[in-house]
C-alpha cells in the first residue's frame, strides 16, 4: 500500500500518524497496553508521563503513540518487544527522535536507545 496525502481516503487497514497514512495494523490494544505498563506510563525517550486515553491525540498533554522499533514491512513483529511508547507533544520524541524530525525518514533504533525502557524483571535497563 502507498501513503495517501492528507484529505484523501485512507487505504484499507491504514492509520494516520502525524497526518501521514501508514499501511497495516501495527499493534493491537493488548500489545500497546503491555508496552505502556512496561514503561510505567512514561515516554521511553524523555520519561514524560503519558495519559493512556490520549493515544494518537496530538494537542493533549500526555499524548503518545506506539512506535515499532523494526517496521513490519522490514520483518518486524507486532509483539510487545517491538513496541515502544513515545510522546507526541513537546518534546515530541516520536517525530524528533524516532524519525529524525522528518516522518518520511526512519532512524535505526533498539530498545537500548531509550533510557526509560523497562526490562522484563521490572528494573530499568542500563545502557553502556
Amino acid at each position: 500500500m502507498t501513503d495517501a496525502t492528507v484529505g484523501q481516503q485512507a487505504p484499507d487497514h491504514s492509520i494516520s500518524i502525524h497526518g501521514v497514512w501508514q499501511s497495516g495494523v501495527r499493534f493491537d490494544y493488548n500489545v500497546k497496553n503491555a508496552a505502556y505498563v512496561r514503561q510505567h506510563g512514561r515516554c521511553a525517550k524523555c520519561g514524560k508521563y503519558l495519559n493512556m486515553v490520549f493515544e494518537d491525540r496530538r494537542g493533549y498533554e500526555g499524548a503518545w503513540t506506539a512506535h515499532d522499533l523494526v517496521p513490519l514491512d522490514e520483518g518486524g513483529s507486532n509483539k510487545a518487544h517491538n513496541c515502544v511508547i513515545l510522546c507526541i507533544t513537546k518534546p515530541d520524541c516520536h517525530l524528533n527522535f524516532a524519525h529524525g524530525g522528518d516522518l518520511s525518514k526512519r532512524v535505526f533504533l533498539t530498545q537500548f536507545a531509550f533510557p526509560n525502557w523497562i526490562s522484563r524483571n521490572g528494573k530499568e535497563q542500563v545502557c553502556q
